[in-house]
């Protein structure tokens, strides 16, 4: 298989796609605001919207295009086949 052409942007319809990093970098945030003590009701508020963005995202991934900079989901099977093509295609080289 060369490349991956399980997960494909629905707007320009390129395969170079990744995982987003937003929910990541939200709880990053949420700890490094609880390290004052003035930071930690921030800290609060951006745990709730972590964990309010995290359930009203189950089953779903997001996704970037590296191309067009797009934000999609796509379900959590598609993600899987998505994870083994890559692993494949990093073993293979």
């Amino acid at each position: 298989m060369r490349g991956q052409e399980i997960v494909r942007c629905p707007q320009c319809g390129g395969n170079k796609v990744r995982e987003s990093n937003f929910l990541k970098s939200f709880l990053i945030l949420s700890f490094f605001c609880a390290v004052t003590i003035i930071g930690i009701p921030l800290a609060i508020i951006f745990m709730l919207i972590w964990a309010f963005l995290r359930l009203a995202s189950k089953g779903r991934k997001q996704m970037v295009c590296e191309e067009c900079k797009h934000n999609f989901s796509v379900g959590q099977s598609t993600f899987e086949q998505y994870k083994k093509a890559i692993k494949e295609n990093e073993t293979a080289l």
